[in-house]
């Protein structure tokens, strides 16, 4: 995974907790607190994967509840600023949702070792679609977390429900 994920969800605990907080979840998961993270840095699954379980730990908060505070602030914080172009492209959480892997492909296109998520998409109705995420890392809570962040973001009630471990229902308004 890339150090970008890190960088987001250290700056989330700072800004909506502490560095304190941070420096918590750090020790916890058994990491320098003076690591210098940067955005394209390889960093092995499990390594996040431990800060995300200590920071559920740490604030003693459910991974769904992790997931959705990752979700809104990637998408109403951190990425807008990051990844402005891709904001601008789109007026509606369907639009972007049905970008994903065009956007995925474009952002990492230069970057080694990078192995973005990928996405099926299959309309139930005019409303209702179920999104497959493939992707070996198992990481369909965030995702889920991330689906609801982009409904935040363009103020659009989504409801999200997880369908498997790889598959999520998104209902529209």
């Amino acid at each position: 995974m890339k150090g970008i994920i890190a960088i987001c969800l250290k700056n989330m605990i700072k800004d909506n907790y502490s560095i304190e907080k941070w420096n918590e979840i750090l020790e916890l998961s058994d990491i320098d607190p003076y690591i210098i993270i940067n955005a394209v840095q390889d960093f092995d699954d499990d390594i996040i994967l431990k800060m995300v379980d200590s920071t559920c730990k740490v604030l003693n908060i459910s991974l769904e509840q992790a997931a959705d505070a990752f979700g809104e602030y990637w998408m109403k914080t951190f990425a807008p600023k990051i990844y402005e172009v891709y904001f601008r492209e789109v007026e509606s959480a369907k639009d972007f949702i049905l970008k994903m892997n065009k956007v995925h492909s474009s952002v990492t296109s230069n970057i080694p070792n990078a192995k973005p998520p990928k996405f099926k998409y299959e309309w139930k109705d005019d409303r209702t679609l179920v999104i497959e995420y493939i992707s070996h890392r198992n990481l369909i809570d965030i995702m889920i977390g991330l689906i609801r962040g982009v409904g935040k973001y363009f103020d659009e009630e989504l409801k999200v429900r997880k369908l498997s471990d790889t598959k999520a229902e998104v209902v529209f308004p």
